[in-house]
């Protein structure tokens, strides 16, 4: 492969990843709504996360030549292919800032347009040793009872998780809520005047399109509680 055409070849490149942060200077706009500036993100992501793989490529390529024109002692064009592939290195390093930067952005626009509650419906739920009875989820008799429900693509960070039940004297534990990577313990204590709502605490989601699971970690009798809603409200309200 003549060094000419690799050259050739990573000025294609460089100039793909480096038109991206031209249109990102938009998502700055105060004029645009956070739905179009997302959309925005989206695209300026997805064009320097094409270019990636091609800058890559052409590291590879001008590593394989550097040695094969010093083998050669050819070291003019050695050189020129050093000088070149660590040019695309430091190209490449800036690429994965600006993708963090862009990351980050969307994230924070995606967090902004949430609802300031998200409610998980109960019948939604997939049900382990557990029974949807009366509008609530109960049966919890038995340690690692549990229901999963599939979260609706949300943006990674922290949700406070508010748990509406309704638990007897004689009931009552501990419930651990877990999704992809993180767990949340809480205590499930006796509700004397019916229903009630309280927090079980944040909960960090790392995979926002993963799953969530509220499973029985330890029972005071034969039953944890009778489950009437849960809802997540986003740390960042």
């Amino acid at each position: 492969m003549k060094l000419g055409f690799v050259l050739a070849c990573t000025v294609v490149c460089a100039g793909l990843a480096m038109s991206a942060p031209v249109a990102e200077k938009r998502t700055d706009d105060p004029g645009a709504s956070a739905e179009i500036a997302l959309l925005r993100l989206n695209y300026e992501r997805e064009l320097i996360e094409a270019s990636l793989a091609p800058v890559k490529e052409q590291i590879t390529t001008l590593g394989a030549l550097e040695k094969q024109f010093a083998a050669d002692r050819d070291y003019d064009d050695a050189i020129t292919a050093r000088d070149e592939r660590k040019r695309l290195q430091n190209e490449l390093a800036r690429l994965d800032k600006e993708l963090l930067l862009l990351q980050t952005r969307e994230q924070t626009l995606r967090a902004s347009l949430l609802p300031e509650r998200i409610k998980l419906p109960l019948d939604n739920a997939s049900l382990s040793g557990l029974r949807l009875e009366g509008g609530a989820i109960t049966g919890w008799s038995k340690v690692g009872a549990s229901a999963t429900w599939k979260l609706p693509d949300l943006p990674p960070g922290g949700y406070e998780v508010m748990l509406r039940y309704r638990c007897g004297t004689a009931e009552g534990g501990k419930l651990l809520i877990k999704e992809t990577r993180f767990t949340l313990t809480t205590s499930i204590e006796t509700t004397l005047k019916g229903p009630e709502e309280r927090s079980a605490g944040t909960l960090k989601v790392s995979d926002g399109s993963g799953t969530l699971t509220l499973s029985a970690a330890a029972l005071i009798t034969d039953n944890l509680m009778q489950l009437l809603a849960l809802e997540l409200v986003p740390a960042t309200r």
